[in-house]
């Protein structure tokens, strides 16, 4: 190895060690992984803490909502999995249960910061490489998605992160096409909300290597995705990876409706009589019924929907101020938490600031496609149905890094002209 190649290293090292610091000392001064005795399930980690309940309990993949409903297909199984093993090893929700999810998480995390420097080579930009990976260490919302969140948020950005750079690469050879489809399938099992981007990298892995490369890519994503929907289709009457569109679209169009999935009206982890239709109807009937009674109201209300659209997309990119929000954080109002505008500022920057960029970055063409139909595409089941912050974390890696090569190219600018 060369000095140069081990210089790089080193440096690779110091940005994962430091990372997964700031993500360990943010779970212990925010106390994040302080459990109370008596936490149950659901108040930890929600749906798929509760699965993985039901899975140490041996009663399978199942009861999402701790109600005993049995056999679901609410969530695809990695998750749910990883943290009935935690549970496992931490004795139940316990604070070392919680530990061990918040280090799997920061190591993720500080993974994704060393994912961006190679993916900034994929797009031509390997200058920006290391302030992108030194940017997202930092920003405060990676931290505080590593160390509060118990969702697969964090997991999902860094497969993301990691299944574009394949696709960026796919054009080298069949097996580099077959590779980004198993890794894009490896994705949707965690979960399937990067469904929607699949038509865009098929297209761009088959203009870069042909039709017979993009089949290739969508068959091995297929092939990842489909036992576990089979699964679904013998055991619960739907061939799907989750069924719960449907639920989600109602959840986010009623008259009270405000773009965030509060209040929860309609659902059945909540709503006694939405409990009870679920078990009366079983899952796939009752995500069905769902569904139809929110295009019942869509129908009804097209103008309604269209605004709530309109205020959804803003809220995916831009969020609202702390003064705006109506929701609580540690007890009190937003607008009197300074973290709720740290969170909020990072947000809309990124956000604004990496769309910004994309218009005035140096890429191919057919990147700059790739690039921006991925950040548009992603959000389109979040604009139809309601929205929450970390819904689009999986992209903030990539908006962190458009930042970066857009200041990067910036000052190349001024340097040149002096």
């Amino acid at each position: 190895m060369n000095a140069n190649a081990a210089a790089s290293r080193r440096s690779l090292w110091t940005l994962f060690a430091s990372a997964f610091a700031l993500r360990l000392l943010a779970t212990f001064a925010l106390h994040a992984a302080h459990v109370a005795p008596g936490t149950t399930p659901w108040q930890w980690g929600h749906e798929p803490a509760c699965i993985a309940q039901a899975l140490l309990d041996g009663r399978g993949f199942a009861d999402p909502w701790g109600h005993g409903t049995g056999m679901t297909a609410w969530l695809t199984p990695p998750y749910p999995l990883f943290l009935a093993l935690a549970m496992k090893l931490g004795g139940g929700v316990t604070s070392a249960t919680a530990w061990i999810v918040a280090m799997a998480h920061a190591l993720a995390s500080a993974a994704t910061a060393v994912a961006l420097v190679r993916l900034a080579t994929e797009i031509g930009h390997a200058r920006a490489g290391r302030l992108a990976g030194w940017m997202f260490a930092l920003y405060p919302i990676a931290i505080a998605n590593s160390a509060q969140v118990i969702w697969d948020t964090t997991l999902v950005a860094l497969g993301l992160t990691l299944v574009v750079s394949l696709v960026l690469r796919a054009s080298a050879s069949v097996s580099s096409a077959a590779a980004a489809g198993l890794a894009f399938g490896g994705l949707l099992f965690l979960n399937p909300a990067p469904t929607s981007l699949a038509p865009v990298f098929a297209w761009f892995i088959g203009r870069r290597s042909g039709v017979r490369g993009a089949a290739l890519f969508l068959a091995c994503a297929g092939t990842v995705a489909l036992p576990w929907m089979l699964r679904n289709a013998v055991s619960l009457g739907n061939f799907s990876l989750r069924p719960n569109l449907g639920v989600e679209l109602r959840l986010g169009n009623h008259d009270r409706s405000a773009g965030r999935p509060e209040p929860f009206k309609y659902h059945p982890s909540h709503v006694e009589a939405e409990q009870n239709l679920y078990l009366r109807l079983g899952e796939s009937a009752y995500c069905a019924d769902s569904s139809r009674r929110a295009l019942e109201w869509i129908e009804a209300h097209p103008k309604a929907f269209g605004e709530l659209s309109l205020r959804r997309f803003a809220l995916f990119w831009i969020s609202e101020p702390p003064t705006l929000d109506t929701r609580t954080e540690l007890g009190r109002g937003t607008a009197k938490d300074p973290a709720s505008w740290v969170k909020f500022v990072s947000f809309a920057l990124a956000g604004v600031f990496g769309l910004v960029a994309l218009g005035g970055l140096r890429v191919e063409r057919d990147v700059r496609i790739l690039l921006a139909s991925s950040l548009l595409l992603f959000g389109v089941p979040y604009y139809l149905t309601h929205v929450s912050e970390r819904y689009r974390f999986p992209l903030d890696p990539l908006l962190v890094l458009l930042g970066a090569a857009l200041l990067v190219q910036w000052r190349e600018r001024r340097t040149a002209r002096t």
